[in-house]
C-alpha cells in the first residue's frame, strides 16, 4: 500500500547530495558493506520518486509544503553538543527522566547522534540487547541484516527512501526466546533547534514466548523555526510473544514530523500499541500492524491533542493474514482554537482469514467552534466468517455534563479539563512508566489552558 509518484524534476532537494556524506558517517561509524548498499539503494529510490502531492488519497487533507520548502536549509548531520552523562542533558529531559531515572534501561538521541546507552545490569543478565542502531550494525549484524527495512520499504513514497538514506540513531532491541525482560525500555528522542534534519530508525525483536515494555518518547525545545523528524519503527514480535510499545509525540511549534510504525505479530503474538500526538506543527504518522501468524493479537490505543493552527493526520492499518486473529483500535482526538485531525484507518482481511475479529473507533471532542476533525474508517475484507466492525464520532463538550459539574461548585474551566480528562484517561491508563502518565496529564491540562 503505497502513496508514490514518479515524477523527479519536482523533488524538493536532490537526496544524492547528501550522499557522500551520509556514507562518510556511516563508514566512520562501522557500518556493513550490505548496509551502506541499502543507503545507496534508498538514494536511488529517492531520485525516481517525488513527495506525495495532495491527489494522493492519504496525503489530501494534510500538507507538508511548508517543510519541503525548507528542506534545503536544513542540516541532517548537524553533530549533538557534547554529552558525558545524565548531568550533561538539557534541564527539561532530567526533569522528564525524573524518579523513574534508574527503573528503566535508557537510550538519549540528541538530534542525529545517540549519546547516552545505559542498557541496564538486568537485561544484560537475561541476554536481552539494548543499543543504539549504529552499535547493533557494527556488533550484532547478523540479527539485524534480514529484518531492517523488510516491513518498512524504501519505496513506500520519497519521505521513507529520504529516511532510509539519511538514517542516524535509532532503537535497537532484542530479547531472546522465553526471556521477560527484567525492566522496561525507555528511549528519548530530543530535537536541539531548529534547522535539523533528524531520522532514527528502531528494530525490534522479541523472540519465541518473550515479554517486553518500550516507551518512547519524542520531545524538543521550544522549536519556532523549521526542524523535520523523519522516523521509522520496525517491531516483530515472536510466537506468543507479548511487546508493549509507546511512542508519545510531544514536539514543539515548529517541528514537522513524518513516521511510519510497522508491526508484525506471530501466531499467538500479543501486541499492545499506545500513541500519542501532542506537539508539532504539521504530524503526518502511518502505523500499519501485521497480523501473520493464527491466533495472533493488536491491541492498538492512542489519542490526539491539537491547539492552535496544529495539524495530525494518523493513518492505520489492521492487517489480518491469517485465522483466528484480534485486533481492537480505539483513537481519540480532542482540538481546540483552529486545529485539525485526521483519522484515517483501514481494517484488512485477507482471503482464508476466518473468525477474524476487528474493531476501530474513532471519537472526537471539539472545544472550539472553529476546529475540525476528520474521521475516515474502512473495511476491506475478504473472508466470509469475521466479524469486523467501525465507528466514529465527532462532537463538543455535552452542555448538561458542564452543568452538572458546575452545579456543584466547580468553575466552567475546571469543569471542561475534567471531562477532556476524562475523555483520554482509557488511553492515559495503558501507558506503562507512571511519571510519564502524569507528566502527559499535565501537558494535556496545560493544553486545555
Amino acid at each position: 500500500m503505497t502513496t508514490t509518484r514518479t515524477a523527479p524534476a519536482s523533488a524538493p532537494v536532490d537526496v544524492g547530495a547528501w550522499e557522500r556524506t551520509a556514507l562518510e558517517r556511516a563508514t566512520q561509524r562501522r557500518e556493513p558493506a550490505w548496509s551502506l548498499d541499502q543507503r545507496r539503494a534508498a538514494v536511488g529510490i529517492a531520485r525516481t520518486l517525488a513527495p506525495p502531492s495532495r491527489a494522493d488519497e492519504l496525503w489530501r487533507r494534510i500538507d507538508l509544503r511548508g517543510i519541503e520548502s525548507a528542506l534545503p536549509s536544513l542540516d541532517p548531520f548537524r553533530p549533538a553538543p557534547a554529552t558525558r552523562g545524565l548531568d550533561d542533558l538539557p534541564a527539561a529531559l532530567l526533569e522528564r527522566l525524573g524518579a523513574e531515572r534508574g527503573q528503566a534501561a535508557l537510550l538519549v538521541q540528541r538530534d542525529s547522534d545517540v549519546v547516552i546507552e545505559q542498557p541496564a545490569a538486568e537485561l544484560a543478565k537475561q541476554g536481552v540487547i539494548v543499543c543504539s542502531m549504529e552499535r547493533a550494525l557494527a556488533e550484532h549484524g547478523d540479527l539485524v541484516r534480514e529484518r531492517l527495512g523488510s516491513l518498512l520499504e524504501p519505496d513506500y513514497d520519497w519521505f521513507t527512501a529520504l529516511g532510509a538514506a539519511l538514517r542516524s540513531g535509532g532503537l535497537f532491541v532484542s530479547v531472546p526466546d522465553g526471556v521477560d525482560a527484567a525492566v522496561p525500555i525507555r528511549v528519548l528522542h530530543w530535537i536541539e533547534g531548529d534547522g535539523r534534519l533528524v531520522a532514527p530508525r528502531n528494530l525490534v525483536v522479541l523472540g519465541r514466548g518473550s515479554r517486553a515494555t518500550i516507551v518512547e518518547e519524542l520531545v524538543s525545545a521550544d522549536v519556532e523555526g523549521p526542524a523535520f523528524y523523519v522516523g521509522g519503527t520496525e517491531a516483530f514480535v515472536g510466537e506468543d510473544a507479548k511487546l508493549i510499545y509507546g511512542t508519545l509525540e510531544e514536539w514543539g511549534h515548529g517541528v514537522y514530523h513524518y513516521s511510519n510504525q510497522r508491526a508484525q505479530v506471530a501466531r499467538g503474538g500479543e501486541l499492545q500499541w499506545v500513541q500519542t500526538l501532542l506537539g508539532g506543527r504539521v504530524v503526518k504518522s502511518n502505523s500499519y500492524f501485521n497480523l501473520a501468524g493464527p491466533g495472533a493479537q493488536a491491541f492498538v490505543h492512542g489519542f490526539m491533542f491539537g491547539d492552535a493552527r496544529q495539524q495530525f493526520h494518523l493513518h492505520t492499518l489492521q492487517r489480518h493474514l491469517a485465522d483466528h486473529c484480534t485486533s481492537d483500535l480505539l483513537i481519540k482526538g480532542c482540538l481546540k482554537d483552529y486545529a485539525r485531525s485526521v483519522y484515517q484507518g483501514l481494517i484488512q482481511v485477507a482471503e482464508g482469514a476466518q473468525r477474524t475479529d476487528a474493531y476501530q473507533a474513532n471519537r472526537n471532542l471539539l472545544l472550539s467552534d472553529t476546529a475540525r476533525a476528520d474521521s475516515i474508517p474502512g473495511l476491506e475484507i475478504l473472508a466470509n466468517d469475521v466479524r469486523c466492525t467501525h465507528g466514529a464520532t465527532i462532537g463538543s463538550v455535552d452542555e448538561e455534563q458542564m452543568y452538572y459539574l458546575m452545579a456543584r461548585g466547580l468553575p466552567r474551566s475546571d469543569a471542561q479539563r475534567l471531562i477532556v480528562e476524562g475523555f483520554f484517561a482509557p488511553v492515559l491508563d495503558r501507558i506503562p512508566l507512571d511519571g510519564v502518565r502524569e507528566g502527559l496529564r499535565q501537558l494535556i491540562q496545560r493544553k486545555i489552558g
